[in-house]
């Protein structure tokens, strides 16, 4: 019987399969660890590049709104200047077109005029008023290009306009109903 027992427990097939059994779930756990490992590995590099790609294209972005800051600039949309073209279609019944070149040697003398008479109100007989600048390309082709190279004080309408260095139009209900081109007689009018 010894022999027998002596058989059995020498047998490599039975060792085997419980050492295989058992190494099996050892490697299978080792295994998995493996696997959980790689996979937050994985996790943690994604998390990184992503990351990083964010703070990236943040620093770009940001460069970029300074570059659209410096190029851009303020547009102001001035209300009182106008052009020869909508002189006649202005949304008052009786308002003041003062016409000048705004390059011209006297034009300071001649805003300074249009300045102190928008200052007033209504109550001292205040009319709106609107500046019109020959130095504009829209309004050149007003600037004193009669045959006589003489403005027209005639002009009853846009297409008969013919300007000289200073001008000031009476409007009401769009039509011309003055034209003055003495500076005094328009210092005059509008004190």
């Amino acid at each position: 019987m010894s022999k027998k027992k002596k058989t059995l427990k020498e047998n490599p097939y039975f060792m085997d399969k419980s050492k295989k059994s058992k190494n099996i779930k050892v490697n299978s756990a080792s295994e998995d660890e493996n696997e959980i490992k790689s996979f937050i590995i994985i996790v943690i590099v994604i998390a990184v590049i992503a990351t990083a790609i964010y703070f990236i294209s943040e620093a770009l972005s940001k460069d970029e709104d300074k570059t659209l800051e410096e190029n851009t600039t303020k547009v102001s949309i001035d209300y009182d200047k106008i052009t020869v073209g909508t002189l006649l279609n202005r949304p008052y019944d009786n308002y003041y077109v003062l016409v000048y070149n705004k390059d011209d040697n006297n034009a300071t003398k001649y805003a300074n005029l249009m300045s102190l008479y928008s200052a007033k109100s209504e109550e001292d007989g205040y009319k709106k008023i609107y500046f019109c600048d020959l130095s504009n390309s829209l309004n050149g082709a007003y600037y004193n290009i009669g045959e006589d190279n003489k403005s027209n004080p005639k002009a009853k309408e846009i297409s008969e306009l013919d300007f000289g260095d200073l001008t000031l139009l009476e409007i009401k209900d769009g039509k011309i109903t003055k034209y003055l081109e003495d500076y005094t007689s328009i210092q005059n009018l509008l004190k």
